[in-house]
């Protein structure tokens, strides 16, 4: 970067801090290694860019978060000593930790042992969890961040995978030095390593609370198991849509010898929706522990990986158990993203269905049932309600789309499962409509036949869509197997395809003022790319509808018919 360099290369002084070598670099900052001579010590002191510290809201805001943090206290947030500004260099003089970070561990060792791993991350849960206590928001949370002590692990050595040594002491790092960034310019600055780590809504610049941060330990958390982020690496557009659409990939795939219930549990924690995630990282860390199967208070040795539970000790609830009950109670609220120009085509990840299998063995069904089910939906883990008998099956025509209010209760689960599938069915069936007649009124824009009639027709069908996504967004899934994500997935179908719908709008108001038969424009391409993005959005919804639909006789949907 511009500004880097003079600060790379600067010698002296820093208000009272004697600079010695470059420890660390990064986008936005250059660490060194200096000399406290008021109180002769080591100490880590981080200098911004000039470009940043020019910039007075990113320097008041990483001042002030940097005392906030320093202000906590807490034992896994790395000491602060000092922030300040010193003739225009705008400085943090913190705490020298001499063990590196996560992310070169990961480097030298790849996949880090389960206890490691999760030692990593309950211990920057704590640290997240503490600051989003006092409002502190911390918006890049990843492996270079979070800082090892040296000769904190068993025995005063560095971790050592092979020596059996423990991993210690963990601070997290950087408060304040997250920048509120597009993801365009995130990319068109070079940054989209970035990507790998931020939460949907972080992208899409909404406001973020501290299940971002949840969110970006999560993938971390898939990085520190697995050795790989969950999305990439990859190109930074495909990492981008990735982040916004597509679901976690299977860490169980990536590694053999992880339990399945790590699946369950990372979906929660990477749910595209903030309110379906954990309401606290501490409460992702304490799943995780379980579904690793690893002991409370259990010592960070990599021989105790995979560690099983005393048969005397009484089973702990399970990770399915506790997904399934805090999502019968916590509705799931539509959280469309918003398209971005991204390849549509990105391949769409599933975990194992061990939710779906669970619940079908407890409602009795056959297992040639489950395991025909299993073989259509390569989806993720969800844990599912008891299926409605096949007698139970509703007609299309059965229910309107208007949402039930009605709660599901163990004497009414399956009527109501019934009739909430009948709704989305029917929803289905109005959206088929709306596509339908979309297609002739662009078939006659693109031939300038009557085009005053084809703006019309476009007009209803973006009303029409515009109708059809409120009401998927009223509806109730409660009751449905996968129903949570039956319906974040349908909200961002209807929500993509009511952008292209509008894109084609515009497009056939543009064709208006002068129209050459079969002739594109920029407009039709825009609309053209946001359709293909509607059709992969709908391709995602299949791949998890269909098989719920089959459970309660519905019948199966194409891309092509929504």
């Amino acid at each position: 970067m511009s500004g880097t360099g003079p600060v790379l290369g600067m010698s002296g002084q820093v208000a009272g801090y004697r600079l010695g070598k470059c420890i660390g670099q990064g986008d936005a900052a250059v660490v060194r290694l200096a000399r406290d001579e008021r109180l002769d010590r080591k100490v880590a002191v981080k200098i911004l860019a000039p470009e940043l510290a020019g910039d007075a809201a990113f320097r008041d805001r990483f001042l002030s978060e940097s005392r906030a943090a320093a202000a906590l206290g807490h034992p896994h947030i790395v000491p602060v000593y000092e922030a300040g500004d010193a003739d225009g260099i705008v400085y943090v003089a913190m705490r020298y930790v001499e063990g590196g970070d996560a992310r070169s561990l990961l480097t030298r060792l790849g996949p880090l042992p389960f206890a490691w791993a999760w030692s990593v991350i309950a211990q920057v849960a704590s640290a997240l969890d503490a600051a989003h206590g006092h409002g502190l928001i911390h918006r890049d949370v990843k492996p270079a961040n979070m800082l090892l002590e040296v000769g904190s692990g068993a025995g005063g050595r560095t971790p050592d995978r092979a020596g059996g040594c423990g991993l210690g002491h963990v601070y997290l790092s950087d408060f304040g030095m997250g920048r509120d960034l597009s993801a365009g310019e995130i990319i068109a600055a070079g940054h989209g390593g970035a990507l790998d780590y931020l939460a949907p809504e972080q992208i899409q610049g909404r406001a973020l609370d501290g299940r971002a941060d949840l969110y970006s330990l999560a993938c971390a958390g898939f990085e520190l198991l697995c050795g790989t982020p969950p999305f990439g690496p990859d190109q930074d557009l495909t990492v981008m849509y990735a982040q916004l659409y597509a679901p976690p990939p299977a860490a169980a795939a990536r590694r053999p010898d992880l339990p399945a219930a790590v699946d369950l549990v990372l979906a929660t924690a990477l749910a595209k929706n903030p309110a379906a995630r954990y309401p606290t990282c501490g409460q992702f860390a304490e799943e995780l522990r379980i579904a690793l199967g690893l002991l409370p208070g259990e010592p960070d040795d990599p021989r105790s990986a995979g560690r099983t539970r005393p048969v005397t000790e009484p089973p702990a609830e399970s990770s399915q158990d506790r997904y399934a009950e805090r999502h019968e109670s916590v509705p799931e609220p539509a959280y469309p993203p918003a398209p971005v120009q991204s390849d549509p085509r990105q391949p769409r990840h599933r975990s194992a269905v061990i939710g779906l299998i669970l619940a079908l063995a407890a409602a009795g069904i056959a297992a040639a049932v489950a395991i025909g089910i299993v073989s259509a939906r390569p989806t993720r883990d969800r844990p599912a309600v008891s299926s409605p008998a096949a007698t139970s099956a509703p007609s299309p025509s059965s229910s309107s789309v208007a949402p039930s209010s009605s709660a599901p209760s163990s004497s009414s689960g399956p009527a109501l499962a019934s009739k909430q599938a009948a709704a989305v069915n029917e929803l289905l069936s109005s959206s088929a409509t709306t596509r339908k007649a979309l297609q002739g009124a662009v078939s006659e824009a693109r031939d300038c036949t009557d085009l005053s009639n084809a703006v019309s027709q476009i007009q209803n069908a973006v009303d029409q869509r515009s109708t059809e996504y409120d009401q998927a967004s009223a509806l109730s899934t409660s009751a449905l197997a996968d129903g949570t994500i039956v319906k974040a997935d349908l909200t961002t179908a209807l929500r993509s395809s009511l952008d292209a719908d509008r894109d084609y709008l515009a497009w056939a108001q543009q064709l208006q003022l002068g129209c050459t038969p079969a002739t594109q424009s920029s407009a039709y391409d825009a609309a053209n790319q946001a359709d293909m993005r509607a059709n992969a959005a709908k391709e995602a919804f299949v791949q998890v509808w269909n098989p719920v639909a089959t459970l309660y006789g519905i019948q199966q949907e194409s891309p092509a018919s929504i």
